[in-house]
């Protein structure tokens, strides 16, 4: 039976042979390609086996986002680097990389935004070999480093930021990420229900920054993109039980079931940037 994951631990990582075996797994796999797609069923269960501490069985799309996230920057850039998440609340991701070998900062305001989490000294405390920053990720940020981190990433952020504040944000990883380094990110996307005409328009936004970072046309047109994912059997979608623990204490009629997936985008910043 999969491990629920451990919110009071301080280590998910047991012995050095553990981090060296997730690292030959994993380290530059073909499958996390410079592209745009969608969590898989197949994804979802191979992290279940082999990345169990951070991978939940509660429902929620983060199950399936989180373990992604750490493939695909084990991938594109293997430890030790330096790498960047903002908007990662707990840091579930950050802190697994960080015991990968990585050096991490995680840039959060931690104030409640979007039903995030708000605390920050727990975390800071609990969390040592992360450098957690609390303030939101924009341009001109002190004490960062132009051009100083080899990857960039956000686990289920980007779709709630309104369009001003998603430029800046991409303006910011156009300065802080280095040349040729990786901007990686996976958000929610509403398929159908309340909300997916804005979600359709949001993420032709995200993917339209990361064009322009990358310098890359998509591989497919975000409609062709969805019409697969709408037919693929191995589309992961969020369950009743996510979309319960989503609605919280509203009334069904105010937060009715909407099919749900999520969007996966890697893109490189030009060498020559």
């Amino acid at each position: 039976m999969p491990r629920k994951i451990n919110r009071m631990s301080l280590r998910f990582l047991d012995s050095a042979d553990q981090v060296a075996a997730i690292v030959a797994r994993f380290g530059h796999r073909p499958a996390h390609k410079l592209t745009t797609s969608y969590a898989t069923v197949r994804d979802y269960c191979e992290s279940l086996d082999h990345l169990p501490k951070i991978t939940g069985i509660n429902g929620d799309l983060k199950n399936a986002q989180r373990p992604w996230a750490v493939k695909a920057v084990l991938a594109q850039v293997p430890p030790p680097a330096r790498v960047l998440e903002f908007g990662g609340g707990e840091p579930i991701v950050s802190g697994f990389l960080a015991e990968l070998g990585y050096e991490v900062t995680l840039v959060d305001p931690y104030d409640g935004f979007g039903k995030g989490p708000i605390d920050y000294h727990r975390f800071r405390e609990q969390f040592s070999h992360v450098k957690i920053r609390r303030e939101y990720f924009r341009p001109g940020m002190a004490g960062l480093a132009p051009a100083s981190f080899a990857a960039i990433f956000s686990v289920s952020v980007l779709e709630h930021l309104a369009p001003p504040a998603l430029t800046a944000c991409f303006e910011a990883i156009a300065e802080f990420l280095s040349p040729g380094g990786f901007s990686i990110h996976c958000f929610d996307f509403i398929l159908q229900g309340t909300g997916d005409a804005h979600h359709f328009a949001q993420a032709q936004a995200i993917l339209a920054e990361q064009q322009k970072l990358g310098g890359q046309a998509p591989d497919e047109p975000l409609e062709q993109l969805v019409e697969r994912l709408r037919t693929d059997v191995e589309t992961f979608f969020l369950s009743p039980q996510g979309h319960h623990l989503w609605r919280g204490d509203r009334p069904y009629l105010e937060f009715p079931f909407r099919k749900v997936v999520s969007l996966q985008t890697i893109a490189a910043r030009s060498p020559a940037a």
